[in-house]
């Protein structure tokens, strides 16, 4: 391990020499399409001429706009793990990262290829020179008895980080509660659960893994997919087993009295989450976070004030058909890891 702990710093950027910690983060990106027709896809909402108008320069002030805010996520360096949910295809991906501002960060990006009906994708977006990956797969859930629905498969990635730490990385998008929130739920419990019986397994053969899952879960999580399926229980507690999740996504109302990542009229939810393994809630760690680490990233620009309803509201690129040029209905999350070098 010594040795290549010795050649990744070998190989990394100068600016990993001054490296403090590890930023990990995650948002949806509402609606990150391209411009052009997919004829696999139902993206017609998503194209020059339909009821939303999607056309070259709304994509492209859209992927400025991610850009900025993936920018804005970083503090000395970039962000090193960014987790993004509702981005179409690897198309997409290509530009943001090589011809957006994005590009001067230095990202690559692992995504998923999925079924679903829209054509939307989760994606993971890697520093490498302090993030390496080592393997990936494109879970794809089996939803058994229930009728089949198209939707988001689960990214799986295993990858090192430059403190010689194993990562086990899970990027999801839960169902939506589109056709009602009991309707749904069952599509969401086995999603959930297929999340867990892979955790169990990684936990079958390394009882102390570092594991983070990160993602829309389109529920909260006193919600029976996170409290059960996943059997997460909240990090604010005693007694942290190395091999149990537990979210860290709680926090009190801030001074734009924001307590959640997605404002549903009036109220705040947190439907965005980051879950991680008790091992990397243990301080002696040479990787390892804290609840008080989690915050949910809120930037001026991306915010506008609420006129319904008080305070304030995420700066949405459409609400309904209307275009506001926004960046997304959801707020970024995320967590910082501290990190010593053995």
């Amino acid at each position: 391990m010594k040795n290549f702990i010795c050649f990744f710093l070998l190989f990394a950027p100068f600016s990993l020499w001054a490296q403090e910690g590890f930023r990990i983060a995650e948002f949806n990106t509402e609606n990150f399409f391209d411009y052009e027709h997919d004829s696999l896809k139902n993206d017609e909402m998503f194209l020059p001429g339909s009821l939303k108008n999607w056309t070259r320069k709304r994509f492209w002030t859209k992927m400025q706009n991610i850009s900025k805010e993936i920018i804005s996520l970083g503090k000395d360096a970039p962000a090193d793990l960014v987790a993004l949910t509702e981005v179409e295809n690897d198309s997409v991906m290509t530009c943001l990262t090589q011809r957006a501002l994005l590009r001067r960060a230095g990202y690559r990006y692992i995504m998923t290829n999925s079924e679903d009906h829209r054509g939307i994708d989760v994606a993971l977006l890697y520093q490498p020179g302090t993030f390496r990956p080592l393997s990936h797969n494109s879970i794809r859930v089996d939803f058994k008895e229930l009728p089949k629905i198209r939707t988001r498969d689960i990214l799986y990635v295993q990858g090192v980080v430059y403190t010689g730490d194993t990562l086990h990385v899970f990027v999801c998008h839960l169902s939506s509660k589109l056709g009602g929130r009991k309707a749904t739920e069952r599509y969401r419990m086995v999603e959930a659960h297929t999340i867990r019986t892979h955790v169990d397994s990684i936990f079958d053969q390394t009882a102390d893994a570092k594991i983070i899952i990160l993602g829309d879960f389109n529920e909260t999580d006193a919600e029976d997919a996170i409290a059960i399926g996943l059997k997460v229980q909240r990090a604010d507690r005693e007694n942290i087993l190395t091999n149990q999740l537990y979210n860290l996504s709680y926090i009190p109302e801030n001074e734009y009295h924001i307590r959640g990542t997605y404002k549903y009229n009036d109220t705040w939810e947190f439907i965005d989450h980051i879950i991680v393994s008790g091992s990397l809630l243990n301080p002696e760690n040479t990787i390892s976070t804290s609840p008080e680490s989690f915050h949910v990233h809120t930037p001026k620009f991306i915010l506008q004030k609420d006129e319904k309803y008080k305070g304030c509201k995420p700066f949405k690129t459409y609400n309904g058909y209307k275009y506001l040029g926004g960046f997304s209905d959801h707020l970024p999350i995320y967590i910082d890891l501290k990190t010593s070098l053995p």
